[in-house]
């Protein structure tokens, strides 16, 4: 789970605009660990995928504007536009407001497939819904601008920001977050990618039209949703494998339907073969781990592929397209040689 990546922007808008992923990706830069080790997770059956937590030093990181220390003594959370009720939360105002504890998976939009901007950790914080609900927000309130510190901004509609499971966190993983991470708060919404999702957050403004953020602007997805996918973690590609039945293992995840189904084939796509899940997809908000075995493969090359169905009986799409504007899509295979 050694997965950790930095990204940094900067420069022109306007080059944004005419190279959107070209920028984004010429300017990644960091290191990517190995894999996330799944069946090192098998024993603990449906609280597999739970316990699979990315250290915070190796959880994934990617920024637009760098990365502020903010000042937590000055630092405030205000709510306004068009509410009744306007607030603000100070740092520990804010925790003494009810906690709310999850697990939760994050990922980047510009991940490829089977990618390293993916991570999953353990969230403190507390839910947002309740303080929108104190905020009164007026009718015309149908969208809402999320600030951030570091002069970040993204957009939501009123609705998707009402969204039960919604929570502001400011802790990580037992502790609090670091500044890498948002400290002193970030906004964390299950079933959509972390572009959406601000750190270092500062403001929620409650507005009657559209908002494009600083990478919407660019042309990335003002949406969001995260895409149904699967990996296989186990084995790696161009593995050698020697015996009469082998484990394939792996995870997937969807947006915040859940995962329902997984299924690999070595034919090339001819026939397909139900795989277990032996972690709990639900909550859908954390990957989903499964395994299959392979017994008695004929001896050769193969190439094993996955794909995962979610809970509304969709099934992942076999078009392969990149990260940009919305989420790579595709199915991810590795090539094997049974001896």
């Amino acid at each position: 789970m050694e997965r950790r990546r930095f990204i940094a922007i900067a420069g022109g808008a306007g080059l944004g605009i005419l190279l959107p992923y070209a920028v984004y990706r010429s300017l990644a830069y960091g290191f990517g660990g190995g894999h996330i080790s799944v069946k090192e997770y098998e024993q603990y059956g449906p609280q597999a995928a739970l316990r699979a937590i990315t250290p915070v030093d190796q959880f994934y990181v990617t920024s637009s504007h760098g990365e502020p220390r903010v000042d937590v003594s000055k630092w405030s959370l205000v709510i306004d536009g068009l509410i009744e009720q306007p607030l603000r939360f100070g740092y520990d105002s804010l925790r003494k407001l009810p906690v709310y504890e999850t697990t939760l998976t994050l990922e980047c939009i510009s991940n490829e497939i089977a990618g390293a901007l993916i991570g999953n950790a353990n969230w403190r914080g507390t839910l947002l819904r309740p303080l929108l609900d104190q905020a009164r927000l007026k009718p015309n309130a149908k969208h809402a601008v999320l600030y951030a510190a570091d002069g970040y901004t993204t957009g939501h509609t009123a609705e998707q920001l009402l969204g039960d499971k919604n929570f502001l966190a400011y802790d990580m993983n037992g502790e609090p977050l670091t500044y890498v991470h948002g400290a002193p708060l970030r906004v964390m919404m299950p079933g959509i990618y972390g572009m959406k999702m601000p750190k270092w957050l500062t403001r929620i403004e409650l507005v009657d039209k559209n908002h494009l953020g600083y990478w919407e602007w660019m042309g990335w997805s003002n949406v969001g949703e995260r895409q149904l996918q699967s990996v296989i973690d186990d084995p790696r590609g161009s593995e050698k494998l020697a015996g009469d039945s082998f484990v394939v293992s792996g995870w997937a995840i969807a947006n915040e339907i859940g995962v329902a189904k997984v299924e690999i084939s070595a034919d090339d796509g001819t026939t397909w073969n139900a795989c277990q899940i032996f972690s709990n997809p639900m909550p859908s908000q954390v990957w989903a781990f499964w395994r299959y075995v392979w017994a008695n493969p004929p001896k050769g090359k193969h190439e094993i592929v996955v794909r995962a169905t979610d809970a509304n009986g969709m099934v992942q799409t076999s078009s392969q397209s990149g990260e940009w504007p919305d989420g790579a899509t595709g199915y991810h295979s590795v090539k094997v040689e049974v001896t």
